[in-house]
């Protein structure tokens, strides 16, 4: 009798061990945008962190500070997925609070789920998070990762805050596409950015104690990046080529690997995604809507050069365009150019009224039928 009873008193007291939290906390970069005053989009790197706090209570976990609806609910499919992951140790009797270092911004969107399935997880098996590393990404209880928005701006933000490791959901590799045609190649080694599509992915790069393999690959591009740091001559010299190729055949979700690869070779993309190409048409949008705003669209002088450079972007832009969104860009270019041709007279007449809603009209036309396009709508979804 003494024997199994020692066994039983030693399985229970496993079991109460295993439903304590391993770590205390856990820290983490989540990737966050804002949107200007001049309308767009900033992103910046949000420390977050995961603590444990004991409440006597059942397993709880949440946010310490006021979210939006959005993050709420993401948060919801989090514990899900915990529940299911973690189910023969989750801590009861401790609530997992989950929070921003900037304290008194608003937040809301379901971006940062990934980084908060992350820390949770973390805190619950004692597996630490590189610092280093930040990410952006909805999820769902699967561990499926999905697209969010304002990825251009989130990954300039993880630049400035010198991450040295990005993760972006692989529906939003065509942003990453983008960014190298708007801007070029810089981004692509100042950090390394890598697509993620499940959980278990972002898992084995944001860990601090990573797969071996995984580890030689970031430190193979690590020596890329400081060579093109020197050079960015050297992308196409057959020894970083090399390199690339083999951080690619360990991670082929390494997107600063594949697009300098491809930009070495010259192959690199030249046509904006179709959210790209609405995204860079409104952006050039704003100057000129400003001009309407304030009716400075009237006077000739100062802001000559604002719309001179709006009709200049817009030809740039034109070549690098989805060819769907090209008519409506067009659109744009034509208003501009008439704006141009009477702004400054001294009389405004009827028929120049006319013609300049009718220019409006079409502007708002083109973007009415290309939005209409259901092969266009289902694209867009899936950003």
């Amino acid at each position: 009798m003494l024997r199994p009873l020692l066994a039983y008193l030693v399985l229970t007291f496993s079991l109460v061990q295993a439903a304590e939290p391993a770590l205390k906390q856990a820290v983490l970069n989540g990737l966050l945008v804002t949107e200007a005053s001049n309308g767009k989009l900033a992103g910046a790197a949000s420390r977050m962190n995961a603590t444990v706090v004991a409440n006597g209570a059942a397993f709880e976990l949440g946010f310490n500070q006021d979210v939006g609806e959005m993050m709420n609910k993401a948060t919801d499919e989090i514990r899900k997925f915990i529940s299911v992951r973690h189910a023969q140790a989750l801590p009861e009797g401790y609530r997992i609070e989950l929070a921003f270092a900037d304290k008194y911004s608003p937040k809301d969107g379901p971006s940062a789920a990934v980084a908060c399935a992350l820390l949770v997880d973390a805190v619950i098996s004692g597996k630490e998070l590189d610092d280093g590393f930040a990410l952006t990404g909805d999820m769902t209880a699967e561990g499926k990762v999905r697209a969010v928005g304002g990825v251009g701006a989130k990954l300039r933000g993880a630049i400035k805050a010198q991450c040295k490791y990005v993760g972006l959901p692989a529906a939003n590799t065509s942003s990453v596409a983008d960014s190298y045609i708007i801007d070029g190649p810089k981004a692509l080694y100042k950090t390394q950015i890598l697509s993620i599509a499940t959980f278990e992915e972002a898992h084995r790069l944001a860990v601090k104690a990573r797969p071996e393999d995984v580890q030689k690959a970031l430190d193979e591009f690590s020596a890329v990046q400081q060579a093109l740091g020197n050079n960015p001559a050297f992308v196409s010299h057959p020894k970083v080529q090399e390199k690339l190729r083999a951080v690619l055949k360990t991670l082929p979700n390494h997107l600063s690997a594949k697009f300098l690869l491809l930009h070495g070779m010259g192959q690199g993309p030249d046509r904006l995604s179709l959210p790209g190409s609405l995204l860079a048409i409104q952006q050039a949008d704003q100057s000129l809507g400003s001009m309407f705003e304030d009716q400075s669209w009237l006077e000739s002088g100062g802001s000559d050069d604002v719309l001179t450079g709006f009709i200049s972007e817009m030809e740039r832009l034109r070549l690098k365009l989805d060819k769907r969104t090209i008519d409506y860009a067009d659109s744009y270019h034509r208003l501009a150019l008439y704006i141009k041709s009477i702004r400054g007279r001294r009389q405004f007449n009827q028929q120049m009224s006319d013609e300049l809603r009718s220019a409006v009209f079409k502007v708002q036309a083109q973007r009415k039928n290309l939005l209409s396009e259901p092969e266009v709508r289902e694209e867009l979804m899936l950003e």
